[in-house]
């Protein structure tokens, strides 16, 4: 076995070690049971939070990771389906066209987010005061957006960790 095979061999364990260890430090109490797909991990909140700053915070504080970010139609694929299997209602994810309405880029990295799969009608900046972004998880599974700090409104959050 050449050195590179072996290399990869070993940092693939301990990646694999470090994805489980990441998943059982997470409070299922907090939690819905967590998926991984291609070095990420994605959890999403059973609590709520009326602003996508207090959502980001409980991302960060309850395994390490952010709100998860759009970067391919697949992924968007992926965490609509894992958002639709909670049955919960408004989700936050990453993304924010404050700048420029309907142009969206991640809060984190300042990224483009392109959007695949809009709810009907959406976006639709409803009152002049939607500048961030959720998931109806409600089985629905589609991308609209939303105000990022309405207290009549709560969002959970769908958070997302790099593995490696």
């Amino acid at each position: 076995m050449s050195v590179s095979a072996f290399t990869f061999l070993v940092l693939s364990a301990i990646n694999v070690i470090w994805a489980i260890d990441i998943k059982v430090s997470l409070d299922n109490t907090k939690v819905y049971t967590p998926i991984a797909s291609k070095n990420k991990l994605y959890y999403i909140s059973k609590s709520n939070f009326v602003s996508y700053t207090q959502a980001s915070t409980w991302c960060s504080q309850n395994g390490g990771g952010y709100p998860a970010e759009i970067d391919t139609a697949e992924e968007l694929g992926l965490i609509e389906q894992y958002a639709s299997s909670t049955n919960l209602d408004r989700i936050f994810i990453a993304g924010t066209d404050a700048k420029k309405d309907g142009v969206f880029f991640s809060q984190r990295t300042g990224a483009f987010i392109h959007i695949y799969n809009w709810a009907n009608g959406e976006p639709n900046n409803d009152g002049g005061v939607e500048d961030c972004l959720e998931l109806y998880g409600n089985g629905q599974g589609r991308v609209n957006d939303t105000p990022c700090n309405r207290a009549s409104i709560s969002h959970y959050v769908l958070c997302e960790l790099d593995l490696f």
